[in-house]
């Protein structure tokens, strides 16, 4: 393998990943991905080859489509009452050029260590002011927080496998659910994470509608999609499974609205803590179509309280 000024037709994706994300403590091999991990760099590796063309063009959104599987499998495949792995994708990057038909193996997850290592060590990373905050042990920064969790790998490689094939529409939702964590990492970004997870929620409302109509459901409403998860965990709700965060939607979004309006909305740490936990099920269940109920109460860690929300 060898750097790339220009995106390779084949080759690989190597993004740098911050430490203010938390990760597995050990490397996650996939299919055509990985997960790098060691105690002074992390990084992500995707191949690349006709994906990159269908990527998309963005000035402002420096995660490709094709590497929101990964980061969504290392997301999704948690147990109840485990600590969630969080990635932090940041936007610098490098690509490798290979041979047509390389193996992405182990071997070339330690060949792709050492060019990202190189690349750091000549101080190619950017230096902006908060580009700073990104840096990994080897460039000077802190340390990454890395979680004991290998028995969660099998689950991992499944959910990755069932994303191969995702729509756009679940793409999408999975990306903004990753950036809802990386904004809520940034106090004065605490209402974006939100705003980002209620794109997510939508995602999934979008998702199981389509569900609906295949199954014959004319016109399926919001209640239809509450009822459907409902029915799906065995439990009923007081009212739809959608409502509480639609109103907060509509109360943060618009500012004047039939709430009343409001020069600075009301949210709370909960309406973030409770809806993460809510789209990753919800996620994990219409990825796998295996509800995972969770169960209900609250433990904290490093000072916050992270509800989950019993369904």
């Amino acid at each position: 393998m060898r750097p790339s000024r220009e995106p390779p037709q084949h080759g690989y994706l190597v993004r740098l990943m911050s430490p203010m994300g938390t990760y597995p403590e050990e490397t996650f091999l996939g299919s055509n991905v990985a997960l790098g991990i060691a105690p002074d760099i992390c990084f992500s590796i995707v191949r690349l080859q006709d994906e990159w063309e269908n990527a998309g063009f963005s000035e402002v959104d420096a995660l490709l489509p094709i590497e929101v599987p990964l980061f969504a499998a290392l997301m999704l495949a948690v147990d109840d009452g485990k600590r969630y792995i969080l990635p932090y994708p940041t936007h610098q990057s490098i690509c490798l050029r290979a041979v047509s038909g390389h193996q992405l193996d182990a071997a070339a997850v330690d060949e792709s260590r050492q060019w990202i290592r190189a690349y750091i060590k000549r101080h190619k990373l950017e230096g902006g002011l908060v580009d700073a905050i990104h840096r990994p042990p080897i460039g000077g920064g802190v340390e990454y927080d890395l979680i004991p969790s290998s028995d969660r790998d099998t689950h991992r490689n499944k959910i990755l496998g069932l994303l191969q094939s995702a729509d756009q529409v679940t793409l999408r939702g999975l990306s903004s659910l990753i950036k809802a964590n990386m904004a809520w990492e940034h106090r004065e970004l605490n209402e974006a994470a939100c705003v980002f997870l209620w794109i997510s929620l939508d995602a999934i409302h979008s998702l199981i509608l389509q569900r609906l109509r295949k199954e014959g459901k004319v016109n399926p409403t919001s209640q239809d999609v509450s009822n459907y998860v409902a029915a799906r965990y065995g439990v009923e709700f007081e009212e739809s499974l959608f409502e509480y965060d639609y109103e907060n939607r509509i109360r943060v979004l618009h500012p004047d609205n039939r709430f009343g309006a409001e020069a600075r909305p009301q949210l709370e740490a909960d309406d973030f803590y409770e809806l993460r936990h809510l789209v990753i099920e919800l996620f994990h269940f219409l990825i796998t179509d295996t509800p995972t109920n969770p169960g209900p109460g609250p433990y904290e860690f490093k000072g916050h309280v992270f509800h989950q929300r019993p369904l």
